[in-house]
């Protein structure tokens, strides 16, 4: 049990130096310039707009490069979507196994762990997607949402507003960020 503890504490404080680090400024040295000009073009869209460059950049997400990855990603995602984690989980280790710079299989990988109960190794995960991909809204969302699960609502918050930095129209760290602001300021007064 203590090793646990360790283990979670130790990636808790790597993700907590990749937030106060800066995760933009390793953007322009991992992502393809496509996808580094979707980011560009997100982070000054008006709302409206936003949504057509988010799925673009959620379609360039998924590309894999490997017909053979991208079936396994969707036997994973199916296996998610059916709430069997623990398929997902074997699903997405055979993803990140076979292909280690795909970034969504890494994300995948951490929400079924979420799911189950194993946040050391969700945050483990979520570490590898922002390696590869420190704009990627949703695994600084979900860092946010897992932070907020162990109690920290102050690096949620920093999440929260990370993922904002790079996506400001991204309407469910909004209402995460509001609500748990609102939650916070509520148990201060």
């Amino acid at each position: 049990m203590n090793r646990k503890k360790a283990f979670i504490k130790t990636i808790v404080a790597a993700s907590i130096s990749l937030l106060g680090g800066g995760l933009l400024a390793l953007a322009d040295e991992r992502s393809g310039g496509t996808l580094d000009t979707l980011y560009n073009a997100l982070r000054h869209a008006e709302a409206e707009a936003s949504v057509a460059i988010e799925r673009d950049i959620i379609r360039l997400w998924e590309l894999s490069g490997s017909d053979s990855i991208d079936f396994l990603y969707k036997k994973a995602d199916e296996a998610f979507e059916a709430k069997d984690f623990k398929s997902a989980v074997d699903h997405f280790s055979a993803v990140v196994e076979f292909a280690p710079d795909f970034a969504m299989g890494w994300y995948g990988r951490s929400r079924a762990y979420a799911n189950l109960g194993y946040n050391g190794p969700a945050l483990a995960d979520l570490e590898q997607v922002l390696a590869l991909d420190p704009q990627n809204f949703f695994a600084i969302l979900g860092l946010g949402q897992l932070f907020q699960s162990l109690g920290r609502p102050d690096l949620a918050l920093k999440a929260y507003d990370q993922a904002l930095e790079v996506h400001p129209h991204f309407a469910v760290a909004l209402e995460l960020k509001d609500a748990l602001a609102a939650y916070v300021q509520d148990k201060n007064i």
